[in-house]
């Protein structure tokens, strides 16, 4: 069981407002390591740095794609295992199709909230302490 306080999680959406929930939401479970980042540029830059145990990840981003950046993180070794929640406004069938597809599994709705987070972080993870 891991102890959200000693969590590395990245936050990786193009809305600073979504990017300031998400990092009220990851202090509401304990979780006080909050890295930020913009765009998919700036993700790939900080996961390639540093070693995170979880990332939540904006589908619709400009530039690159949160679904194309998943795609990116897992073909690469050093991050094809870390655990990605994907956040979208858009849940149409289709796209979620999509998204399984690539082999995303652990879906959040925007606006996120907290109870619907910890139910993802611990899907992910295991149940936090």
């Amino acid at each position: 069981m891991p102890r959200a306080d000693q969590l590395k999680v990245i936050c990786v959406d193009d809305q600073d407002s979504m990017l300031r929930l998400h990092r009220y939401a990851f202090s509401q479970l304990g979780v006080r390591n909050v890295t930020e980042c913009t765009s998919a540029v700036a993700a790939i830059d900080a996961v390639l740095t540093t070693e995170f145990d979880l990332m939540t990840l904006d589908w619709n981003m400009p530039g690159t794609d949160g679904l194309t950046l998943f795609k990116m993180l897992r073909g690469n070794p050093k991050t094809a295992k870390l655990p990605i929640i994907m956040v979208t406004g858009n849940a149409e069938e289709s796209s979620v199709k999509t998204a399984i597809a690539a082999g995303v599994r652990l879906f959040l709705r925007k606006p996120v909230a907290v109870k619907d987070l910890k139910v993802r972080v611990e899907a992910a993870l295991g149940k936090l302490t």
